[in-house]
């Protein structure tokens, strides 16, 4: 088990848009874009260069001092600017280079990975990105159509043109990959929080009531299975009503995340905790019995009472009451939580901060 804190600090878990997160990779992304682009094009000024080629020397400096204003938008969360710099960028250098040096250099492969990165984004709807990308698919087919077979301003040497048009090729294939696996990623990322979201308490971060009866309902199949012992624990804050009535409810959520803590701190990896509705937590302890459930319950309530929860008036106190059930073989799950919360409600009827065990329970250890 591990310790609970008497002071409760701020709750390092908070929940993330998904939308957020989205447009957080993909800001990431054109920031990886910018690096690799930017040395890129580092290598086409020397490659020019040394080709005596000085106009597309020019216009790779001109990218380069492009592509570290982008990064630097970027930097600065600058993203749809950045966005559509790049598209410019990459355009107007694939035009301005197939035209100088031909169709066969391979610049125009570039304009490839425009669309796709574009539908890729979280800028926008499809119905603003559609025109871009049809456009962008026409200006390829109308360079296809022209370009394609114009005679190039610059003649550069078949080993030459050669070597550019599978240094292009490899270099867009490779941001191909690196994109796939972007997009990859996200999928993940995005299923991962979704799945977070469907099964989470937006509050606590604890499992929701959905989540816990689905686990539940897993546990109890292992019992009957095995016949190993199930235990549940149904707990409700002492008095929350009066410390959302006295202190506002802002205090009473601060409440709960501090009990939530502690709770999901208390037990064990196995175990699991859920917010049950309001300010009642359930715990679902498997391969554990009353006795042991009962233990765990009076180390949980004993932590609570020590916590000291930051409000405007100065650190409130706060108590559980706790109600214990075990499954018992073939019963229904509703069963054995209906008699945990009975029990809860013997316990508040007791004088609250206690732990009480199901009567049925206490007959079967009898």
């Amino acid at each position: 088990m591990n310790s609970s804190p008497a002071l409760l600090h701020a709750d390092p878990l908070a929940p993330v848009a998904l939308g957020d997160n989205n447009a957080a990779l993909f800001r990431k992304l054109l920031l990886g874009v910018s690096v690799m682009a930017g040395l890129t094009h580092l290598c086409f000024l020397l490659l020019f260069y040394n080709s005596g080629v000085t106009q597309l020397a020019i216009i790779n400096v001109g990218s380069i001092l492009c592509y570290a204003l982008t990064f630097s938008l970027l930097w600065h969360h600058h993203v749809i600017q950045a966005w559509m710099l790049i598209i410019l960028e990459v355009v107007g250098h694939a035009v301005l280079a197939v035209y100088f040096v031909g169709w066969e250099s391979g610049f125009h492969l570039y304009i490839m990975l425009a669309p796709p990165v574009m539908m890729f984004s979280s800028l926008g709807n499809w119905r603003g990105k559609a025109p871009l990308v049809l456009g962008l698919a026409a200006l390829y087919v109308g360079l296809d159509f022209f370009l394609r077979p114009a005679t190039p301003i610059s003649a550069l040497a078949p080993s030459v043109l050669n070597g550019l048009y599978y240094f292009n090729l490899i270099t867009v294939l490779g941001m191909q990959i690196f994109l796939a696996g972007m997009y990859y990623r996200l999928v993940v990322q995005s299923e991962q929080q979704l799945r977070e979201m469907a099964t989470t308490d937006p509050l606590t971060r604890l499992r929701n009531r959905r989540s816990v009866l689905d686990t539940s309902t897993c546990e109890a199949a292992k019992q009957r299975r095995d016949g190993r012992p199930l235990s549940f624990i149904l707990c409700d804050v002492d008095h929350f009503k009066t410390v959302n009535d006295t202190h506002g409810h802002e205090a009473g959520d601060e409440v709960l995340k501090a009990v939530a803590k502690i709770l999901r701190s208390g037990v064990r990896e196995v175990d699991h905790a859920a917010r049950w509705g309001g300010e009642e937590f359930l715990l679902l302890l498997p391969e554990t019995a009353s006795p042991g459930a009962e233990m765990v319950a009076n180390r949980l309530r004993e932590a609570i009472a020590e916590l000291r929860v930051p409000g405007k008036d100065g650190p409130l106190t706060v108590t559980m009451t706790f109600g214990i059930s075990s499954l018992h073989l073939n019963e229904p799950i509703d069963q054995a939580i209906a008699r945990a919360d009975k029990a809860l409600y013997q316990g508040k009827h007791g004088g609250r901060n206690r732990v009480e065990l199901a009567t049925e329970d206490v007959l079967l250890q009898a």
